[in-house]
């Protein structure tokens, strides 16, 4: 949760959670349909990205120089 970590991983996030939320569930959204469960995945949309970008940030900046 370090400022550098999060202004890499936030843009990204952002990004593919909402491409994500897009293509999974703006037909359920749009039509009025929406249940706890679509934004509970639509909140997923978003972790999921978030873990991932943040796990390849930090593992990238442990890797030795050479």
């Amino acid at each position: 949760m370090r400022r550098a970590t999060l202004r890499r991983t936030i843009p990204i996030t952002v990004f593919v959670g909402t491409m994500l939320s897009l293509i999974n569930q703006v037909d359920v959204i749009v039509g009025g349909t929406a249940t706890t469960i679509t934004w509970l995945r639509v909140g997923a949309n978003y972790f999921v990205p978030f873990c991932v970008s943040s796990a390849g940030f930090l593992s990238a900046c442990r890797l030795p120089r050479n």
